[in-house]
């Protein structure tokens, strides 16, 4: 399913995955810091730590059961009505600033709720990539074909169950 055939009105609460791709460019910092307008050297969160206070998501993967949780946003009808009340550019409507705090907000309670409901040992990676997840292509291994330049923006959060014998088909209990 590509990202602009998700419905903002559909919960993707919990996705179960079966293979997870890694990659070291996204854990050692390498995607963090291209640079991108506005940002000469890259997200500022890198020099914050993003990536060193995140676990490796290869030391920890065969520890979960892991489930994907998206929360999708449209983007295009968010920038529209944001032209209709504002005098800005396309970009000022679409920069993530002004509605990334509440989609993660939404996001973080989905990803809390999944782990909760199996265990207080869950684990939740808020920013795969900062972990080594190659999000775009985990998700398209699950039929989510996730878009650079969407006007559906979908955010991703992994949550990690603790893995218990006995459970049947992958599942933690």
């Amino acid at each position: 399913m590509k990202a602009n055939e998700l419905n903002p009105n559909v919960s993707y609460d919990d996705i179960k995955l079966q293979m997870i791709a890694y990659n070291e460019s996204a854990r050692n910092g390498v995607w963090c810091t291209h640079p991108y307008p506005g940002h000469k050297t890259g997200c500022p969160n890198f020099k914050k730590g993003c990536t060193s206070c995140r676990p490796d998501f290869k030391n920890i993967a065969e520890m979960y059961n892991w489930y994907a949780v998206m929360e999708v946003f449209d983007l295009k009808s968010h920038a529209e009505k944001m032209r209709s009340r504002l005098p800005w550019t396309e970009r000022q409507c679409r920069n993530p600033l002004y509605r990334q705090p509440a989609v993660r907000k939404k996001l973080r309670q989905k990803a809390e709720a999944l782990a909760a409901k199996y265990s207080p040992q869950s684990i939740i990676l808020d920013i795969p990539e900062a972990c080594g997840v190659e999000v775009f292509e985990t998700m398209s291994l699950v039929g989510y074909e996730l878009d650079r330049h969407p006007d559906i923006v979908v955010k991703v959060m992994l949550v990690g169950i603790p893995r218990i014998f006995g459970g049947k088909n992958g599942d933690p209990f």
